[in-house]
C-alpha cells in the first residue's frame, strides 16, 4: 500500500512539473513573439466615458475611490462618474458619496442589492460611449490611465479592455503573497489577450464599448462573479478583448488569511458555475481559449489538488512508519531528529532529472515575474514577498480549492454585496428528488 502511494506520488510530481514547464514555456514564447505589441497604440480617439462605481457597505474606501476617479487626466466634458449604492448599505457609503455631488459625481441609491444590478442600472443611464466598471475598493495613481485604455478602442474589433491590477503596497504576509500572485496575473492576462483567450475582465477598471451590452446582454444580476461571467459571454460571441499591461490599477486586498480564503472561495465558486454555464466554450472554434487556456486551467487545478492530497497522505504514512518502528532511545533523543532521520529527502522525490526540470521551472517563473514587473512599470520591493510566495502559495491554493469544493457540496448560502447565492449541491439535489 505504502509503495503504491509512493510510486503514484512520484509519477504525479513528474506530471505536475512537466506540465507546468510546458505551459510556462508556451506563455513565454507567445510573449516574446509579440513583444513589439507591449506598447500602446498612439493618438487615441477622445471617447465620451462613463465610470460606474457600484458600492455596498464600502464606507472605508469609497471616498478614496471617487477622488482617484476625479483625478484622472481627461476632458471633464467627456467624463461622467456615477456612484451607485445598492442594497441599502448599513454604513455611511451613501452619505459619503453624496458629498462628491458638488464635483459633478452622480450618486444613486437602489434598494435592490447586487453588483450586477447596480452596474446595469448605471449602464442604462450612462451617456458615455465607453463604460468603465470601477470597484469601490479600487484606486488609481496613473492620471493618464484613460488615454492608455482608450487607445485600444481604435481597433474596431476590440469591445473590451482590461487594465493591469495589483494590490495596494503590501503590509501583511497575506498581502505579500497576493502581490506576487497578482504580478504573475499581469503577465498572463497580457499573454491571453495576445491570443484572444482572456477569460476574466476584472471589475477594478475594465472598459467596454457600450454597444456590447446590446449585443450580449447586461450583467447577470444573480451572479456574484459577474465580471467573469460577462467575459465568457463576450468570448462566446467572438468579440475581442484587449489588455493594457502598463495601465496599473490598485485594489485593497485582504490583509489576513481568513478574509483571503473567503474571497477565493467566492471567486472559485464563480469559476465553477460560469464554466458550467458556458461549457460550449470548450471547442476548437474558440481557438486557444477553448482548446488550451480553459482546459489547462482545469488540469492545473486538478493536478495541484491531487499532488497536495497525496503529499499529505505520504507525510502521514512516513510519520506512522517512523513512530511504529521507533525505539525507546529514539524517543529519548527526539530533540535530535534531523531531516536525515525522518528522510524528508525521499519524501518528495529522489534526485533525478526531475530536480533539473524543477530548476528550469523556477527560472521560467523568475523570467515571467520580472517581465511583468518591467512592462507594467512596477516599482514595489519584492524580495521577501517572492520568498513567501514560493514557500506557501501551493499550499494556500490547494486549501482554497478544497474549501471551495466542500462549500459547493454542502456549504451554506454565500452572501456578497447583499446577494444570497445558494451553492449547496447536496441541498439542490435533495430538493429536486423531493
Amino acid at each position: 500500500m505504502f509503495g503504491l502511494i509512493t510510486g503514484f506520488h512520484a509519477t504525479l510530481l513528474f506530471v505536475v512539473v512537466y506540465f507546468s514547464v510546458f505551459c510556462s514555456t508556451f506563455f513565454i514564447l507567445i510573449f516574446l513573439q509579440n513583444i513589439q505589441h507591449m506598447k500602446n497604440p498612439k493618438n487615441p480617439k477622445k471617447y465620451s466615458v462613463t465610470i460606474i462605481i457600484p458600492a455596498h457597505n464600502e464606507e472605508a474606501g469609497i471616498a478614496a475611490t471617487i477622488k482617484s476617479a476625479l483625478s484622472i487626466n481627461y476632458p471633464k466634458r467627456l467624463l461622467e462618474i456615477m456612484v451607485i449604492e445598492n442594497g441599502e448599505s448599513k454604513d455611511k457609503t451613501y452619505a459619503i458619496a453624496k458629498k462628491f455631488e458638488k464635483f459633478g459625481v452622480k450618486v444613486f441609491q437602489l434598494k435592490k442589492a447586487g453588483k450586477g444590478h447596480a452596474l446595469n442600472y448605471g449602464i442604462k443611464k450612462a451617456k458615455g460611449e465607453i463604460i468603465i466598471t470601477m470597484d469601490a475598493d479600487t484606486y488609481i495613481r496613473d492620471k493618464d490611465i484613460l488615454h492608455k485604455v482608450l487607445s485600444y478602442f481604435s481597433n474596431p474589433e476590440i469591445f473590451s479592455v482590461a487594465p493591469a491590477i495589483r494590490p495596494a503596497p503590501p503590509k501583511t504576509l497575506a498581502q505579500r503573497i497576493q502581490y506576487v500572485e497578482y504580478v504573475f496575473g499581469i503577465f498572463l492576462r497580457k499573454v491571453f489577450s495576445l491570443i484572444d483567450a482572456v477569460y476574466v475582465t476584472p471589475g477594478a477598471f475594465t472598459a467596454y464599448r457600450k454597444v456590447i451590452f446590446k449585443k450580449v446582454g447586461y450583467f447577470d444580476d444573480n451572479n456574484i462573479t459577474e465580471d467573469f461571467e460577462m467575459t465568457l459571454r463576450i468570448q462566446k460571441q467572438h468579440f475581442r478583448i484587449a489588455n493594457v499591461i502598463d495601465a496599473m490599477v490598485y485594489t485593497n486586498s485582504p490583509d489576513n488569511f481568513s478574509d483571503l480564503m473567503k474571497q477565493r472561495v467566492r471567486w472559485f465558486l464563480g469559476f465553477i458555475d460560469c464554466l458550467i454555464i458556458h461549457k460550449s466554450l470548450f471547442h476548437v472554434k474558440h481557438g486557444y481559449l477553448g482548446i488550451f487556456i480553459l482546459p489547462s486551467a482545469i488540469i492545473s487545478i486538478t493536478l495541484s489538488l491531487a499532488l497536495f492530497l497525496f503529499s499529505i497522505g505520504k507525510l502521514i504514512f512516513e510519520t506512522v512508519k517512523f513512530f511504529t518502528r521507533a525505539s525507546v532511545s529514539d524517543f529519548y533523543n527526539m530533540y535530535k531528529f534531523t531531516l536525515y532521520n525522518i528522510k524528508f529527502d525521499s519524501f518528495f522525490y529522489s534526485a533525478s532529472i526531475v530536480d533539473f526540470v524543477v530548476v528550469i521551472l523556477f527560472l521560467l517563473g523568475v523570467f515571467i515575474f520580472f517581465a511583468a514587473r518591467k512592462y507594467s512599470k512596477d516599482q514595489e520591493k519584492f524580495a521577501i514577498s517572492f520568498f513567501f510566495y514560493i514557500a506557501l502559495y501551493v499550499f494556500l491554493f490547494a486549501s482554497w480549492w478544497i474549501k471551495t469544493l466542500l462549500y459547493k457540496l454542502a456549504g451554506k448560502d454565500l452572501r456578497f454585496g447583499g446577494v444570497v447565492w445558494n451553492n449547496n449541491l447536496i441541498s439542490k439535489l435533495t430538493n429536486r428528488v423531493s
